[in-house]
């Protein structure tokens, strides 16, 4: 079944050679994957943890990158690779005039399993040929999210601010190689995760959104479109209470009523029944969905985290199924003849 492992080997840091500019300082170093092959084409990110700042860089053929210019401080690196889980390293220190060496390991999607590792990852979060043309409408005039769609990519993941007990958190998940991911004990992976690891489909009525999708459990998911208020005190839930109501050609989804277990993203990110989520959802042509999710939980986030999502549309696939079983422990316990 599906696992996700998520890069979180150690790394070193030294501090060697003179940075670039008189003032500034920079992070550079290696980046391999298991076997120690450099991965080219990497994206890397140094986000400022007192102003925001976001500084970038491209690994070369070999594996090499340089974030410089840097104003003396503490760093969030975030990388991301096709083919690989995406690695945090967070508050690697620059120091004015001098460069900080960081070489980094990140870990193949899937630990490499055949059929199902860097290759899979690579189309799961490539574009793909969609038809083009003007988005289809209903009767009623608002566009027809009807269709089979390949996962959402993530454009923009945003930049989670955490509180100190859920950075704690999360840390621990990376330190544990996500092996306590709900999916991976084939509980539901949760809310901003449906729809981004495997095709789902939609169902639009006047009064409904149907989310089927080949992954996850519970396997679909509601969108109640006629009108109807949350309940007054919603069951905690892995999904949540979801309605939604139409802004022009967006549709705004509003869901609470979640349970504090399922994770909001692949890398661990906690949250807490306090969750609030608000889609924004539009097709701005025939093959293409545009996805927002706005996190505010402040239980666990300082401030409101949106991430930006597309989806493409494959016009020749059906959802298939998909079982999980395992940590399956009733069959034992049937009684029969």
């Amino acid at each position: 079944m599906l696992r996700l492992a998520i890069a979180g080997l150690i790394a070193v840091v030294a501090v060697t050679a003179p940075a670039f500019t008189q003032g500034a300082g920079a992070i550079t170093g290696t980046l391999v994957d298991l076997e120690g092959h450099g991965v080219a084409n990497a994206a890397i990110q140094g986000v400022n943890v007192a102003t925001k700042v976001v500084y970038k860089a491209t690994s070369s053929e070999n594996g090499n990158y340089t974030l410089s210019l840097l104003p003396a401080g503490a760093y969030d690196l975030l990388v991301t690779a096709p083919g690989f889980n995406p690695y945090t390293q967070p508050n690697v220190t620059a120091v004015a005039g001098q460069t900080v060496r960081l070489d980094l390991h990140i870990i193949d999607y899937q630990l490499g399993t055949l059929g199902d590792g860097r290759e899979f990852r690579i189309d799961l979060t490539s574009p793909h040929p969609a038809p083009s043309g003007p988005a289809p409408r209903t009767a009623g005039g608002k566009p027809d999210f009807t269709g089979v769609w390949y996962a959402q990519r993530t454009v923009d993941p945003g930049k989670p601010e955490m509180l100190p007990w859920a950075e704690k958190v999360f840390e621990e998940r990376v330190a544990n190689n996500a092996k306590d991911a709900p999916g991976a004990h084939c509980l539901t992976r949760g809310i901003t995760a449906a729809g981004a690891l495997f095709p789902y489909e939609l169902v639009q009525t006047p009064a409904r959104l149907v989310m089927i999708f080949e992954d996850d459990i519970p396997s679909h998911r509601t969108v109640y479109l006629d009108g109807r208020s949350h309940p007054k005190n919603p069951n905690p839930d892995w999904m949540g209470h979801s309605i939604g109501h139409w802004e022009g050609d967006t549709l705004v989804v509003d869901t609470i009523g979640f349970n504090d277990k399922s994770w909001l993203d692949a890398q661990g990110h906690p949250h807490t029944e306090k969750l609030h989520v608000t889609e924004r959802i539009r097709r701005p042509d025939l093959g293409h969905l545009d996805i927002e999710f706005t996190l505010e939980d402040p239980g666990t986030y300082t401030k409101p985290w949106i991430i930006k999502r597309v989806a493409d549309l494959d016009p020749n696939d059906e959802i298939g199924e998909y079982v999980c079983t395992e940590g399956e422990r009733d069959a034992v316990h049937m009684v029969g003849k």
